[in-house]
Order: structure tokens, then C-alpha cells, then sequence
């Protein structure tokens, strides 16, 4: 494992190449070698078919000669034996069985007791065919020629021929008197050494030359075509090499080709636009954040300064009610802060909401506090994604948004459309001017009439809205007020089933439901 980690691609992929090309060279090779042995293996059968021809013809003495052995005394199968030399006869292992099982001749194989070599039931007039036959461990032959050593197999490949011989003739051949006219049955072994040969030639010159050239080729192949493959990948490193160490600007080159590295360059490049707006973003937020909290802390600070300069002629309880003011400022600029930051977060474990509930629970609390201006013009019910935490923020910062630019009336509604929960605040305030209308979603935007951090909030509610509303996949827009004046806001989210719980008691205000499948962008 260890050596993997520090061998390249290349000379891994090179490695595999020269490893699977070694495999099918090899299995090629045994293959060709038993193809040239299937080649050559006909040609010695059909020099056994000569040679069991010759010897079947040898044993009837031709018509010019006369019976009887050409020299006196010489034994029986001597004319037999000339007979075969003028015919082009070649030494080979043979045995001729006569009809009872008995051999009348052989040569170059030993006999047995065991009757391995029977006699051909089939008496056709030159039928041959050719049988494997397993030799008793007594028995020994001799195929040897100059090609190659004897085999050594105890399973032999016989040719074997029938042929009708007169019983004058076989008595002539074997000495015998008593043998009638019958059909001879001519064994023949099948010499397979020059098959055996061209097999062992073959693979010597393959698996000598062959295998490790082409392997090697491909190799080289291998090493070359994964260079040229792995370029792109090559200029992809360095490029997010130098994006690492702070060129956030520049993006990966995408090959021109339509394949597996142009899309992961596309999509790296895609990574990394998202990267560089967050990152942007995370700037921009430390940026507005640090302007932000240094305008409380500083009049906090002077505050306090001031008093402890003069204790005498301070009044130390507007102080504290004035320092409690900033604090109560700060902590929710910091909350603000921290929610803004956690909502960039996608909510991949979002519950089901009763908005209305949630809804009607935030005006039952306003209405308690004394504020009287707000006025529900529809109230439907609706179950979203969400958290109760999330939802709350979405609608206490519209309420508190509009409550602070409102003239006298803030109008409410909740309905539903097309598969959407529409949550819509409008007030008669000064409004919102079109231009300005996407701009007040930014963070720590705050238009002309409300440029006092007294009385303009944190510059951070209307940006949450949008967030939380687009991490549940819905969206926040300003649109254009339908009274003709002052400002609306709308929040729009996908709508879940709701099913009731029952666990839960019937006065029991929000159902929260396992996660849906909402989608988000």
C-alpha cells in the first residue's frame, strides 16, 4: 500500500497495460501452439494411413515373383520385409492382429497378455480410423526420429485399418500352416513428435520474443496515451495551485474535448464561483459587521467616559438606561449576525410548520404589547418547511420592518396559490422607491428615510427574510404596493401536506412533520 501511494498514475496505468498484455499474450500463445499442434497432427495421420497401407499391401507377394523366401533359410517374413523397403516404407511402431487376437507381425511395440489391441469388427475393404488407446504398463514403443526423443505417453494415438489377406499369404508371413483366409486388423502408432515440435517451436519463439516485445510496446503505449490524457489534469493542478495560494479570480482551464476532465473542470470551475462569492460575501459581512458594531460601542464607550469624568452632575440612571439601550442593540445585531451566517447553511433537516398558527401567535403578541395599527385582511391555513425558529424570524421582521415605517395601518395576508404559501405586509409608510426595491434585501441597507441606527434597525432584517426564505426554497420580494402607497412585502413558500399527529392534544398550535422533499437553491 505503501508503494501505490508513491507510483504515478502513468506507471500505474503503464504496470496494468504490460500486466493484462503479459495475460492475453500468454493465453495467446498456448493457443497458437495448440493450433500448430492441430495443424501438424493431420499430416502424421495421414502418414500413418500410408504406412498402414504399405504394410496391409506387403503381405500379399507381388505376381512376378514367385512364393517362398527369396533366400534359403532367411525367416518367414523376410520377403515381407523387402516388399515394404521398395514400397518407401519408414520405420514405424506397428502390430497386425489377425481375427482370434493373435499379432502375426510387429515391430517397435511390445505384446502384452492384456488384449489391448483388438481386432476391427468392421469388415470393410480399407476402413481406417483413428482411437486413443491406454497402454498397459508392460508395454513399451519406440517412435524416436531425428526431430525429437521418444514420447514417453502411456496413452498412444493408433491408426488403425482392416483389410482382407489371403491365409496362404499369413502363413507365409508368420511360419504358421493352419491360418485360413480372414480380415488382418493393422494398428499403427500415430507419430506426434513433429506436432509436438512445431507446438514447442511456436511458443518458444512467442513466449521468448513475442510476449515480452508486445508487452513492452504496449507498455510504452500505455505510458504515452496516459501522459496525453492526464495533460489537462496536469494544468488543472497547477491553475488551482496558484488559486490556492490567492488568486481567487482565475478559474481551471476546460479542455476542448466532451469528456469525464472537461466536466470535472467545468464543474471545478462551477465550485469555484460559488466559492468566491462566499467568499466575498464572508468579506463583505466581517466588513459591514466591524462598521456596524463600531458605531454602538463607540457611543457605549463615550457614554460611560463621559459619566465617569463628571459622577457628580451625571445622571447615572439615564446612563444605565441608555447603556442597556446600546447592549439591547448590540445583542441583536449579534444575533442577527449569527443567524444571517447560519442561514447561508442550506436546512437539510427542515420540519412542517403551521404558518397561520405561527402567524396568529406573533399578532396575538404584538396586539398584547399595545401595538394596534396592524389589521389581517386574510388568514388561510397553510403548512410549510421550516422551523418554528426560522418561520418566527421571517414574520418578526417583516411586522417589525413595517410597524416602523407605517403611518397608521400595517395590513396582513396569508393565502395560498399555485402550491405556495403567500405571505404578504404591507404598510402606508413612505414606501420603498422601485429602484431600490431589490437593494433593500442587501445586508446593512438602509434607505434615506430611515438612516438613523436609532430608528432604522439593524440594517439586517430584510436580509434574513430573503435568506431563510430561499434556503426553504420560496423567495422575498418588495413589489409594487396594490393600495397605491407605502410598502409591500412578500414572502413566498412552497406548501407540504400537513398530517396531524396524534399525539399531539386538539388545541395544540403547530404540527411538525418529518422532512419533505423541498427544493432549494
Amino acid at each position: 500500500m505503501r508503494l501505490r501511494g508513491r507510483v504515478s498514475v502513468r506507471v500505474r496505468a503503464a504496470l496494468g497495460a504490460a500486466a493484462s498484455s503479459v495475460i492475453a499474450l500468454s493465453l495467446a500463445t498456448v493457443w497458437v501452439g495448440d493450433a500448430a499442434y492441430r495443424q501438424w497432427m493431420p499430416n502424421a495421420e495421414a502418414k500413418a494411413l500410408r504406412e498402414a497401407t504399405l504394410l496391409d499391401d506387403a503381405v500379399r507377394p507381388r505376381e512376378d515373383r514367385p512364393a517362398g523366401p527369396k533366400y534359403p533359410g532367411a525367416p518367414p517374413w523376410n520377403d515381407w520385409i523387402g516388399r515394404l523397403i521398395e514400397g518407401g516404407y519408414q520405420q514405424s511402431a506397428y502390430a497386425l492382429v489377425l481375427e482370434d487376437g493373435s499379432w502375426a507381425v510387429h515391430d517397435r511395440i511390445g505384446e502384452s497378455e492384456v488384449g489391448f489391441l483388438p481386432p476391427l469388427a468392421v469388415h470393410v475393404h480399407g476402413y481406417a480410423e483413428v482411437v486413443r488407446i491406454h497402454l498397459p504398463p508392460d508395454v513399451g514403443y519406440d517412435i524416436s526420429t531425428p526431430v525429437g526423443p521418444n514420447p514417453t505417453d502411456r496413452t498412444a494415438t493408433f491408426l488403425r485399418r482392416t483389410e482382407p489377406q489371403r491365409g496362404q499369404d499369413l502363413n507365409a508371413l508368420t511360419g504358421r500352416t493352419d491360418l485360413a483366409d480372414q480380415w488382418v486388423t493393422t494398428y499403427i502408432i500415430v507419430n506426434p513428435i513433429e506436432a509436438k515440435a512445431a507446438r514447442a517451436r511456436v511458443r518458444q519463439i512467442l513466449g521468448w520474443y513475442v510476449v515480452p516485445a508486445g508487452s513492452l510496446f504496449v507498455a510504452l503505449v500505455a505510458w504515452a496515451v496516459t501522459g496525453l490524457a492526464l495533460r489537462p489534469v496536469e494544468a488543472i493542478r497547477r491553475r488551482m495551485a496558484r488559486i490556492g495560494a490567492g488568486a481567487f479570480h482565475e478559474r481551471v482551464p476546460v479542455p476542448a474535448t466532451r469528456d469525464e476532465i472537461a466536466e470535472l473542470a467545468v464543474t471545478t470551475n462551477r465550485t469555484l464561483d460559488r466559492l468566491e462569492r462566499s467568499l466575498v460575501e464572508q468579506r463583505r459581512l466581517v466588513t459591514d459587521a466591524a462598521h456596524e458594531l463600531r458605531t454602538p460601542v463607540a457611543v457605549l464607550r463615550s457614554t460611560l467616559e463621559v459619566a465617569l469624568a463628571h459622577p457628580d452632575r451625571a445622571d447615572w440612571r439615564a446612563v444605565v438606561e441608555r447603556t442597556l439601550a446600546d447592549t439591547a442593540r448590540l445583542h441583536r445585531l449579534t444575533d442577527d449576525l449569527l443567524l444571517l451566517s447560519r442561514g447561508e447553511e442550506r436546512p437539510g433537516q427542515a420540519g412542517a410548520v403551521e404558518w397561520d398558527g405561527l402567524l396568529s401567535e406573533q399578532l396575538a403578541e404584538r396586539a398584547f404589547g399595545g401595538e394596534r395599527r396592524i389589521r389581517v385582511a386574510e388568514l388561510r391555513p397553510a403548512t410549510v418547511p421550516g422551523t418554528e425558529q426560522l418561520l418566527g424570524r421571517v414574520v418578526d421582521n417583516l411586522l417589525d420592518n413595517a410597524c416602523r415605517h407605517a403611518g397608521a395601518q400595517v395590513t396582513v395576508s396569508l393565502r395560498t396559490a399555485g402550491g405556495q404559501a403567500v405571505l404578504t405586509v404591507a404598510d402606508d409608510g413612505p414606501g420603498i422607491p422601485a429602484a431600490d426595491r431589490e437593494r433593500v434585501f442587501e445586508r446593512f441597507v438602509r434607505l434615506d428615510e430611515a438612516r438613523s441606527r436609532t430608528d432604522g434597525g439593524t440594517g439586517l432584517g430584510l436580509s434574513l427574510v430573503r435568506g431563510i426564505a430561499e434556503g426553504l426554497g420560496g423567495s422575498a420580494q418588495a413589489v409594487e404596493p396594490s393600495a397605491g402607497t407605502g410598502a409591500e412585502l412578500v414572502v413566498r413558500l412552497p406548501l407540504v401536506a400537513s398530517e396531524p399527529d396524534p399525539g399531539q392534544p386538539d388545541d395544540h398550535r403547530y404540527t411538525v412533520t418529518p422532512p419533505p422533499a423541498a427544493t432549494s437553491r
